[in-house]
Order: C-alpha cells, then structure tokens, then sequence
C-alpha cells in the first residue's frame, strides 16, 4: 500500500498561517557587491498581481537603482518600460505595485562608478484585501483539487460513493460543515496552526481530522455499527491510516495531545465539536492501537467486502503484512457471481 502525500496538508496550514487579511510578507534583505563598470539584478519571484513592493535601498556611495519586469530585465540595459528607475546617493525607498504576477527584477547599476559598492537591499511585500482574497481563493482551490485528489485515492482502495469537498470560511466556528458535502471551516485551520505553534504537527492534526471525517462516511455508508459508535470511528480512523502508512503522523499527533492536555481542552472548547480534536482520553487509546502491529490484521473482516476488486486483486498478488489472505481469496471468489454493493447515499450524521 502506497503512503499518502500530505504536502498538501503543510501546504495549507503554511499558507492559512502567512496569509490573512491584509497580509504583509516578512522583509527579505540582500547584500550585493557591485563592481565598478558593472551592474547586477536581484530577482523577486512569482510576485503576485496587486501586491505592493516596498523597497529600501542603501549604498557606500552613488549607484543607479531600477525595478524591471522580465521582458526590460531581458534587454538590458536597453530598457523600454522601468518600473522605476532612479538615482542613489546613500539612501533611497520606493514601491511598486505590481500589474501582472510574475518574476520581477531590481537592478543595481553601476556602470558608471568607478569604485566598488556595498549594497544593501530590503523588500517587502503587502497585500491589500481584494488582491489577499484573490490570492487566498486560489490557493484553497488547488488545495480543494488535492483534497479531492485523497478522496480519489480512498476510492480507489474501498467501495463508497464519494462526497464533495469545500475549503471555506464557515458561518460560525465549527472544524467541517457536514451535509451532502464536506467543508474544511478555515477557522479551524488556522485555529490548528496557532494552537500548535509548528506546521508539522497542525498538519498531524488536520490529516487526523480529515481521516475522522472519511472514516465517519464510511461508517454511515457501509453500515459498520457498534455499541460504542465514537470509540469504534476513532479506531477505524487509526486502522485508515495505518494502512496508508500514515502510522508516524498518527502517533505524533495523539503523543502531543497527551504531552499537552491544555492544548485539546483549548482546542475543544473553541469548537466544540464532539469529533474534534481528540481529548486526552481518545488520543490514548489512539496511541495504544496506532502502536499495536495486529490492529490493522484484526478490521480486515470488516473492510475486505468493503474493498474495489482491483485492490483486493493486488493484495492477493501481493500480500501485506496486515491482509488476511483466506478472507480476500474468498471474496474474489463471491464477486465472481456478483460485483460489490455500491453504497447508498444517505444523510451524514456526526456521531457523539
């Protein structure tokens, strides 16, 4: 079985944590040398459309100073079109806005000079709020496409009909938005990134959340019950990712809760929400099964009739440490004479 990418996870919670409403990157600062009879260029890249860069320049002495796109910084020194371009005797400050995203190109010329000069060059870039939006929308697009990319690969692995996926802002603070659909609620992101303090470990968080979430359709669709439905969702989500060999990021996350029990009761009680996070509790009976080698060998009675022909196929050519062969032979053989149940759709319910 193939591990899961979730670059897309880090992604996000990188990019809920940097960008907010009026978003101002951090100051990026260079220190050039220039020749004399010479001239060099420091690139900005992939600048976004409307952002606003401020520059401050200082010299040991007078050097020429522009702000080219790619196509001046391609014919120089015949420019056409500087953004700016001007003249430095020790200090000098400007901004730019910027037209069209791109690669963007600030030239220390000293062509002229006849001695060497130590340069020092700050940029910053801010962002007001439509630009910000803009920008955001289009990062949470990309990830909804990712996120829709892990329910494909779920899909691929086990028979359930698919719900759709929204990253937005909810109405109110809630970790997902459940209906017909799914919704990843922003607040709880960045909420994630904030209380943790460390992109890896939000992104633990996020990737167990997101499993809750699939493990809970599953539950609803395959008619999985229990007498104990919440502690039977929350081993089914450890068995999940155990077998997408997630088992480092499931034990890395229930080990923090435990090590930080402040951290889930200020989590639980922003939200809450009876799935998440985890409590104290949860997260040590999660870390006790995340730890057991026979877990994910003891559910195969319940997902193997659960599972695509395809990869049942692929398990009994190739087996896993946790697959019962008996039970996916048999199987096999059973859809020989009828192919897998397509779930019904019917009404998600959180369970408690």
């Amino acid at each position: 079985m193939h591990r899961l990418p979730l670059t897309l996870f880090l992604a996000l919670v990188m990019a809920l944590h940097t960008i907010d409403g009026s978003a101002a990157s951090n100051p990026q600062s260079f220190s050039i040398d220039v020749p004399p009879g010479k001239w060099k260029t420091v690139r900005l890249q992939n600048l976004p459309k409307d952002v606003l860069v401020a520059l401050a320049v200082k010299s040991d002495g007078p050097l020429t100073v522009g702000f080219l796109d790619v196509s001046d910084h391609k014919q120089f020194p015949r420019i056409a079109h500087p953004l700016f371009w001007g003249q430095l005797e020790s200090k000098l400050g400007f901004s730019v806005t910027i037209q069209q995203q791109g690669d963007y190109y600030v030239v220390l010329d000293n062509r002229e000079g006849t001695i060497r000069r130590q340069v020092s060059l700050t940029a910053q870039a801010t962002l007001g709020g439509p630009a910000t939006q803009a920008l955001l929308n289009a990062q949470l697009q990309k990830v909804e496409l990712q996120l829709q990319g892990l329910v494909q690969k779920l899909n691929q692995t086990f028979v359930f009909d698919p719900v759709p996926i929204q990253v937005k802002t909810c109405d109110r603070q809630q970790p997902f938005e459940r209906g017909s659909g799914l919704t990843l609620c922003l607040q709880y992101a960045r909420q994630l990134m904030q209380a943790f303090q460390d992109k890896t470990q939000a992104s633990d968080a996020l990737v167990y959340s997101m499993f809750q979430e699939m493990a809970q359709l599953f539950q609803s669709q395959w008619g999985l019950e229990s007498s104990d439905p919440s502690t039977m969702l929350d081993e089914l989500t450890t068995v999940l990712m155990l077998t997408f060999r997630l088992d480092a990021n499931v034990r890395a996350y229930s080990q923090t809760l435990i090590n930080q029990p402040t951290l889930t009761a200020s989590l639980g009680e922003t939200f809450n929400d009876p799935l998440h996070p985890l409590t104290v509790e949860r997260a040590q009976r999660v870390l006790k099964w995340a730890t057991d080698p026979t877990l994910v060998h003891q559910w195969q009675a319940q997902l193997v009739p659960h599972m695509q022909t395809t990869m049942l196929q692929h398990l009994k050519d190739h087996p896993q440490p946790w697959s019962d062969q008996s039970l996916v032979e048999m199987e096999l053989s059973s859809r020989i004479h009828s192919p897998p149940v397509i779930p019904r759709e019917k009404k998600r319910e959180t369970r408690a």
